[in-house]
């Protein structure tokens, strides 16, 4: 053990350093500006020294510095690989305008994806027709086609959709926008949220007579079959269920929101469980786990359990639209499969690892994307801290005297007792000890001894586990959460076990009501009467949590040099993430410096006032000046003032927003989840500025 300590740490997870130096070299080429020549020979020259240095320790860093020259050179080569017959490059060189009608010609990538009130198509172009002069081009356009108004071109509008697949050849009037809106400080741009999405523009066909079908192309036929199932799951969860649990369920298992009301998705944002609706890792591992568990009962081959099993997840992926969460997620459960299958026992960091360094490697921006961040660092949080948390102390908790670990562990009375409580089996010991040679009597005294015990013993252990890792992801995300998200949600801790469950359990009887149905409606109904009782439950907490205000409280982020304190929060919880992963409780005397109690609780103690200001943010709002400050704000539809009086007092006049021609009286009209003028625009603007909260508020008028 003492060797083991004296290894070098980057030896342990080789993969994860590989990605960690890799990622170093993105964010290089996107701060200075490397010519890609330079970069390939950095490449090859380091490579060449690691090679001929293979002998010696300090050839590592040569390897680590050539995957980070590497990284450099994969960005600037995602760069350069976007050709001038982009419909992004077009648009944004102005050779065309943004807004004028144009006519294209593409590929329906997928099927058409239905709405509430229409369908988004989206096309993997090749020809644009602008002001009569045909180009081809590539890239992909995303355009929706309202339903029409009136009961016969209604009919119309279902015909032209159903006779739209996967692989149908298309030729579309419309005008296709990818022109910023809302320029205020603090809104993210439209054309950065394309660029993230893959998306060269958007635009809205007025109708569906501007819609020619030219042909069926050739197509892959299983990827079709599963497009087209997943349509007839999103119709019968329609048919068959209340709109709020169909748009639920339409959502977290088939990946379109489109369904989701506004009230149901604010109030998984405000209890901070919104992240269950969106795919990723929760679902692949979820399906892939069941999906693996299933086929154990039918073959011992780990070749078969392998290869349906993968099969059925990346169909899965494939079908909700293999958004890069969800690509991420199948990749790294994929490498965690194999390993199974190998007979090899794979670490959890390197498959993290080597899951950054193939996404990376395939599109290298996905750096800067939010959802990947959010993602690696909720998942770093588990496998880093967490599951080695608790591995600790499991094994304080279900101490027996062996030849590796003789003494108890030397650890605080408090956390032993409490340690036991969950973990101790006392009727395994009185086994055990009869198989040994030797006899010994063992003295514990857990929390709530006789009490805890048998089922309610396994229940709180599931329950302390559940929390803990809730708690332990929500600490390491909390300054993505501030600066993307603007929110900390103190109820997302319990919140998100009520939800996890409730919704696993509304998914599986929804779905039996599904294929069910297909033999017999009336054998179907109590499971979508069961589906319906399960959404009613998973919704009931979050309002009551909600409606008392103890859900969630928003918070702006720092800006200027402010956001340092966020760089200096990770400090300490890498600190403690190392010590974590170096801490053994069966040592008689600390060896690392990091686990020793002088180092520990300064650490914990600078985490948790990094915590309050981040929390608090005393100096994020803008100190009074003594002047007089009117800020108008691009709101489109209306108007929006911010004046800031010289004491630094606030006053906003008016707020912007869209006009509305449908009566909100009508409690049956649906109402999309879509972010406000006042969400996405002016609270945007607000919280860059600093403010969490204006002193007035003036509406100059109160028209439609």
């Amino acid at each position: 053990m003492l060797e083991d300590r004296k290894t070098p740490n980057f030896n342990r997870q080789p993969l994860l350093w590989l990605g960690i130096a890799f990622a170093a070299g993105i964010l290089a080429a996107s701060l200075i500006n490397i010519d890609l020549r330079v970069s390939l020979a950095s490449v090859a020259l380091l490579a060449i020294f690691a090679f001929f240095f293979r002998g010696k320790q300090f050839a590592t860093y040569f390897v680590l510095m050539a995957f980070a020259a590497a990284g450099m050179a994969s960005l600037q080569v995602e760069k350069l690989s976007i050709g001038a017959d982009r419909i992004r490059v077009q648009y944004d060189n102005g050779t065309i305008r943004s807004g004028d009608p144009v006519e294209v010609e593409g590929v329906l990538d997928g099927r058409p994806e239905l709405s509430a009130d229409g369908a988004f198509l989206e096309l993997r172009t090749e020809k644009l027709s602008y002001r009569g002069t045909e180009r081809k081009v590539s890239g992909s356009v995303r355009l929706f086609l309202p339903e029409n108004e009136t009961a016969a071109e209604e009919d119309n509008f279902k015909f032209e959709i159903s006779d739209l697949k996967y692989g149908s050849r298309l030729r579309i009037a419309c005008k296709l926008n990818r022109e910023d809106a809302f320029l205020n400080p603090g809104v993210i741009q439209k054309r950065e949220i394309l660029d993230r999405l893959g998306i060269d523009a958007t635009g809205s066909i007025k109708s569906s007579m501007l819609v020619e079908k030219i042909a069926d192309e050739s197509v892959f036929l299983p990827l079709a079959w599963v497009y087209n199932q997943r349509a007839n799951l999103i119709e019968a969860f329609r048919d068959k269920l209340s709109p709020k649990a169909a748009g639920i369920m339409i959502a977290s298992l088939l990946g379109n929101k489109n369904f989701l009301d506004k009230d149901t998705g604010d109030l998984f944002r405000e209890g901070g469980t919104f992240h269950i609706l969106v795919i990723s890792g929760l679902h692949i591992t979820f399906i892939g786990g069941l999906m693996l568990l299933f086929l154990r009962q039918l073959t011992r081959n780990r070749w078969a359990q392998f290869l349906i099993t993968m099969l059925v997840l990346w169909s899965y992926t494939l079908a909700v639209g293999a958004e890069v969460p969800v690509v991420r997620a199948a990749v790294m459960f994929s490498l965690l499969l194999y390993s199974y299958v190998i007979y090899r026992r794979s670490t959890l960091l390197n498959s993290l690892g080597i899951c950054g360094l193939i996404l990376l490697a395939w599109r290298p921006s996905e750096l800067f994307d939010p959802s990947f961040q959010l993602t690696f660092v909720s998942v770093a949080a588990i496998v880093a801290v967490a599951y080695p948390l608790l591995e600790m102390l499991r094994r304080i908790g279900s101490w027996q005297p062996d030849a590796s670990t003789p003494f108890p562990p030397n650890v605080p009375v408090s956390l032993k007792r409490s340690c036991e409580m969950l973990y101790w089996n006392a009727d395994g010991w009185v086994i055990e000890s009869k198989q040994q040679v030797w006899s010994a009597k063992l003295f514990k005294a857990p929390y709530l001894s006789g009490r805890v015990k048998f089922g309610v013993q396994k229940f709180c252990r599931y329950l302390f586990e559940a929390i803990l890792v809730s708690l332990i992801v929500q600490i390491c995300m909390l300054p993505l959460s501030v600066v993307y998200f603007h929110r900390v949600s103190l109820a997302s801790v319990l919140l998100n076990l009520w939800v996890g469950i409730l919704i696993a359990l509304e998914s599986f009887t929804a779905v039996i009501g599904v294929v069910v149905a297909n033999f017999s409606s009336l054998l179907a109904h109590p499971f979508f009467t069961l589906a319906e009782i399960f959404n009613w439950l998973m919704l009931t907490i979050p309002r009551m949590i909600s409606d008392g205000g103890w859900a969630s409280f928003r918070l702006p982020a720092y800006s200027g040099n402010g956001p340092f304190v966020y760089i200096l929060y990770f400090l300490p919880v890498l600190l403690l993430a190392i010590a974590i992963n170096r801490w053994s409780p069966f040592d008689l005397k600390p060896v690392f410096f990091l686990i020793k109690r002088e180092v520990v609780i300064p650490t914990l103690t600078a985490l948790m006032i990094l915590t309050a200001v981040i929390i608090s943010h005393p100096f994020s709002a803008p100190p009074a000046d003594g002047r007089l400050r009117i800020d108008f704000l691009d709101v489109g539809q209306g108007d929006a003032a911010l004046v800031t009086f010289p004491d630094g007092g606030t006053l906003l006049v008016d707020g912007g927003g869209r006009i509305k021609y449908r009566d909100d009286g009508d409690a049956d009209v649906f109402e999309a989840d879509v972010r406000g003028i006042g969400e996405s625009v002016v609270s945007e603007f607000l919280w860059d500025r600093g403010y969490s909260q204006i002193d007035h508020i003036l509406g100059t008028h109160a028209d439609a």
